[in-house]
C-alpha cells in the first residue's frame, strides 16, 4: 500500500479523492456567490403624467422624466428607460398618458416591473416677484404595486422655481418648478415607511398579524396580503394592540395562511387646483371625518390639554407651524458650508414644560435623526462634521399614544453619523419628543381598593377626597367606601354621610411618560455649497475694457444639480443693498471653471457711482435652483452663497 501511495498512479488517485470530497463545498460556495450576483434592485417604471392644467403640452412628459431621474439618483431602484416604456405602451395599443388603473397595470405587467409610477401636474402659474418672475406648480405622484394593483406610496405637493429675470421664458420657469417638485416628491416617498407584518394564524376570513400600533398600523387601515410576489387577498385592520392586530378579509383571491406578508396601503392626499400664497396646494376636505377625528381636531386647538385628554395621541399632527431649511456659511460668512433648519411651534404646544427634545431627521439617513436639541430650541445647524447622536427611538411606537412605555430622550445612540456633503440636496424632518405625567393619561394610576365593610349611604372614602376620593397620593379613583352605594357625599377622612371611610388608598408614585409627534417636513430641499473661488480678473488687476469674469463651479460631480449664479459689483467690499448692482444671472450644471458673458462695468446699465469708480469689488453668488426657499438671505435679502469679494481697478483717466 505504501508503495502504491508513493507511485504516480497512487498520487493521482489520492488527488481525485480529495477533489471529490471538496467538490460539494466548492459547488455550494459558487452557488451562493451566483445567487448573490443575481440579486437585483426592484424594477420601477415611470409613465407620462397627466397634465390637468393644459392637456397636450409637454409638461406631463417633463414631470415623468424628472421623477424618473430623481429615482435613478437614489441608487435604490432599477428605473426602466423611457424608450422601453413608450415601446411597451405602443405595442399594447395604448396612448400616453395612460388612462385608468387597468391600462396602468397592463403596462406594468408587460414590463415585469414591481412598481409603476404615475401622476398629475395639477396646476401651474407664473407670478411677478421681486427680481423678476417665478413659477409655482402643484403635482401628485402615485406609486402602484403591480402585483396587487394597489397604491403603496406617493406624494402630493407644491414647488416653485427660483425668481428669474423677465427675459426667461415661462416654459423654462415651469420646467424648473417641476424639477424641484420631482426632487421633493422622491425624497418624501423614500422617507415614508409603510408598516408591514406577517400572518401568525387564521380563522375563516380573519387573521392575527405580528405587528400593531407600535409599527404604525391603525384601525380601519386597508392592507394587502402577499404570498411571494402574488397577491392573495385584501383586508382591513379591525382590532389593534401595541404589538399585534386582527385583520378581516375584504376580498379573497386565494385565501390567507400563516407566513403570508401583510403590507399597508398608502393613500395619496387629494389636492385641488388652487395654489396658495405660499405655493402649497389646496387640500380636498373629507365630507365625513368621524367623531374621533373631529374631537382630536378640537383638542389640538387648545394645545397640550388636548394631549392630556387624548392620552398623548397627536393623531398624526405635527408639532410645528412649518419647517424651513436654508443653506449658509457657519458660523459666519467666512465659515464652512452648513444648513440651518428652523421651525415655530403650533397649538400642539402650550409652554415649554412638556417639550423634552426636538429630533431632526435628514433625507440621506433613515435609521436615526442626525441632530437632537432641547425642547426650548427652535433651530439646528447641520455641518460637515461627524457626530454622535443620543436620541429616542419611537419608530416601533408610532405617533402619540395613551400608554407609557416609550423610550426616554437620549436612551438610544447612533455613533459617527456623517455630516452634510456640500453640493448635495437634503430634505429635513422635525419631530417633538414630549413628556406627560402618567396621571394625565386615560389609564391614570392604579385604581384604589374598595374600603369599609358597611358604608351606610355609601360615602366615597380614601384619604384625600377630591372627585370620588383619590386614594393615596396618586392612585386611580380611590377606594369606594362601603359595599353599598347610595348617595354618599364625597369625603376626606369622613365619607359625607357614609358610616365608614375607605380603608385602602391607591397606588403611590407617578411616572413621566414620553411620546413622539408626527414628523413635519421642510418646505423644500436645502443644498450647502462650498464658497466659490474667483479666478479672473485676479485681485487688484486693472480692467480697462469689457471683460469675461471666471470662477470655479460649485457643483459636486457626485450629485449633479443646476446652480443659479449671480455676479454683483459694488464700490464697497460689504456690498450694501443701496450700493450694489446685479449685472447678470445664469444657470449652469457643469463643473470646473465657468465664465460669464462679456460684461462692460462702465456701460450705461451700471450705476454712475460704480461706473466711474477707480476701485470696484465683484463677487459671485450661487444657489441650487431646486432649493426652497434658498440660502439664508444676506443683509440685502438675497438668497445666495457668496464668494469672497475681490477688487479690480480702472486705469486713471488721461491728463487734461
Amino acid at each position: 500500500m505504501r508503495r502504491f501511495i508513493t507511485s504516480l498512479t497512487g498520487k493521482l488517485v489520492s488527488q481525485l479523492v480529495i477533489l471529490a470530497l471538496l467538490l460539494p463545498y466548492l459547488s455550494l460556495t459558487l452557488v451562493s456567490r451566483a445567487e448573490a450576483q443575481v440579486q437585483t434592485l426592484p424594477s420601477w417604471a415611470v409613465t407620462e403624467f397627466a397634465n390637468k392644467k393644459s392637456p397636450g403640452t409637454n409638461f406631463g412628459k417633463l414631470a415623468a422624466d424628472a421623477v424618473s431621474s430623481e429615482l435613478a439618483k437614489t441608487g435604490q431602484y432599477d428605473v426602466q428607460t423611457k424608450e422601453t416604456i413608450d415601446r411597451t405602451i405602443t405595442s399594447l395599443g395604448l396612448t400616453s398618458p395612460l388612462q385608468g388603473s387597468v391600462n396602468l397595470m397592463r403596462v406594468g405587467q408587460e414590463l415585469r416591473a414591481s412598481s409603476i409610477v404615475s401622476g398629475e401636474v395639477v396646476n401651474y402659474e407664473i407670478r411677478n416677484v421681486a427680481g423678476g418672475h417665478q413659477a409655482f406648480v402643484t403635482m401628485t405622484v402615485t406609486v402602484t404595486d403591480v402585483a396587487s394593483g394597489l397604491v403603496v406610496n406617493g406624494a402630493a405637493l407644491g414647488a416653485q422655481s427660483t425668481a428669474r429675470p423677465g427675459d426667461v421664458s415661462d416654459e423654462t420657469l415651469i420646467a424648473d418648478a417641476i424639477s424641484a417638485a420631482a426632487n421633493q416628491a422622491v425624497m418624501k416617498i423614500q422617507s415614508q415607511t409603510l408598516p408591514s407584518a406577517t400572518i401568525l394564524n387564521t380563522l375563516v376570513d380573519s387573521a392575527l398579524i405580528n405587528q400593531g400600533a407600535r409599527s404604525g398600523f391603525k384601525v380601519g387601515q386597508d392592507v394587502i396580503i402577499l404570498r411571494g410576489r402574488e397577491q392573495v387577498a385584501t383586508a382591513q385592520v379591525y382590532e389593534l394592540e401595541p404589538d399585534s392586530a386582527n385583520i378581516r378579509a375584504t376580498r379573497i383571491i386565494k385565501g390567507m395562511k400563516p407566513g403570508d406578508k401583510v403590507r399597508a396601503i398608502f393613500r395619496v392626499p387629494e389636492i385641488t387646483p388652487i395654489i396658495k400664497g405660499n405655493g402649497e396646494p389646496g387640500q380636498k376636505q373629507s365630507r365625513s371625518s368621524g367623531v374621533n377625528s373631529n374631537l382630536v381636531t378640537m383638542l389640538l386647538v387648545i394645545g397640550v390639554v388636548a394631549v392630556l385628554l387624548g392620552g398623548g395621541n397627536g393623531s398624526g399632527q405635527g408639532a410645528t407651524n412649518g419647517v424651513i431649511s436654508e443653506a449658509l456659511l457657519y458660523p459666519d460668512s467666512s465659515g464652512e458650508p452648513a444648513i440651518r433648519t428652523r421651525w415655530t411651534t403650533n397649538g400642539f404646544n402650550k409652554g415649554n414644560a412638556n417639550l423634552a427634545a426636538w429630533q431632526v431627521w435628514r433625507s440621506d439617513i433613515l435609521t436615526n435623526p442626525v441632530l437632537v436639541v432641547g425642547g426650548d430650541q427652535r433651530q439646528v445647524i447641520d455641518t460637515t462634521s461627524i457626530r454622535d447622536v443620543a436620541w429616542a427611538d419611537f419608530r416601533t411606537f408610532g405617533v402619540g399614544g395613551s400608554d407609557c412605555g416609550g423610550p426616554n430622550p437620549g436612551s438610544s445612540s447612533a455613533t459617527a453619523q456623517p455630516g452634510i456633503t456640500p453640493g448635495r440636496a437634503y430634505i429635513y424632518q422635525v419631530e417633538l419628543i414630549y413628556a406627560l405625567n402618567s396621571l394625565d393619561l386615560p389609564a391614570g394610576g392604579t385604581a384604589g381598593t374598595a374600603g369599609g365593610n358597611t358604608g351606610g349611604n355609601g360615602g366615597i372614602g380614601g384619604n384625600t377626597g377630591g372627585n370620588g376620593g383619590i386614594g393615596g397620593n396618586t392612585g386611580g379613583n380611590g377606594g369606594i367606601g362601603g359595599n353599598t352605594g347610595g348617595n354618599g357625599g364625597i369625603g376626606g377622612n369622613t365619607g359625607g354621610n357614609g358610616v365608614t371611610t375607605g380603608t385602602t388608598s391607591g397606588t403611590t408614585g407617578s411616572t413621566i411618560c414620553y411620546f413622539a409627534s408626527a414628523r413635519d417636513t421642510s418646505k423644500g430641499p436645502a443644498t450647502a455649497l462650498n464658497r466659490i473661488q474667483l479666478i479672473s480678473p485676479a485681485p487688484n488687476d486693472t480692467v480697462s475694457a469689457p471683460t469675461v469674469f471666471s470662477f470655479q463651479s460649485s457643483v459636486n460631480v457626485a450629485f449633479p444639480i443646476n446652480v443659479e449664479y449671480v455676479i454683483q459689483f459694488s464700490t464697497s467690499p460689504l456690498f450694501p443693498a443701496n450700493g450694489t448692482v446685479t449685472a447678470a444671472k445664469f444657470v449652469r450644471g457643469d463643473q470646473g471653471t465657468l465664465s460669464t458673458q462679456v460684461i462692460d462695468t462702465t456701460g450705461s446699465n451700471i450705476p454712475a457711482a460704480i461706473r466711474n469708480a477707480s476701485e470696484v469689488y465683484w463677487r459671485i453668488g450661487a444657489r441650487n435652483v431646486a432649493d426652497v426657499p434658498g440660502p439664508v438671505p444676506d443683509a440685502s435679502g438675497q438668497r445666495y452663497i457668496f464668494s469672497v469679494a475681490q477688487r479690480f481697478t480702472r486705469p486713471a483717466p488721461p491728463p487734461q
